[in-house]
């Protein structure tokens, strides 16, 4: 219920003006997703990840998204695949085996991006 307050409250642009409010807003999210909230992770874990001012947050947000991985997070799948494919976060070094089992699970659950591409024979 937390998170979906949240969430909306991080939609509302006029609310995200202030600086302060949206600190609060970070801290709340990073309080879920430190508790264990799947949707809080991977909400928290790509904003880190893509909106993170330095590469700590970054790798930090890609972590994030290994703690909610399923196959019920297709989006997640997907990124970690990208993530593990390309090699250019701090602690995701290029690992093909890694970039093939989450392309894998991307597949499984049906993200579309996912579905275009063949798996590499072994």
């Amino acid at each position: 219920m937390f998170f979906r307050i949240l969430q909306w409250a991080f939609h509302q642009r006029w609310l995200t003006w202030s600086q302060k409010l949206h600190g609060y807003l970070m801290k709340g999210f990073a309080k879920l997703a430190d508790r264990g909230d799947a949707d809080a992770q991977e909400l928290y874990g790509f904003l880190l990840l893509f909106k993170g001012a330095d590469d700590a947050s970054r790798t930090a947000g890609a972590h994030y998204l290994l703690r909610c991985v399923s196959v019920d997070r297709p989006k997640v799948c997907w990124q970690l695949h990208r993530l593990y494919q390309q090699g250019k976060v701090i602690g995701f070094s290029q690992d093909n085996a890694r970039a093939e089992t989450y392309l894998a699970l991307a597949k499984q659950s049906g993200h579309p991006l996912a579905l275009d591409l063949p798996l590499p024979e072994i």
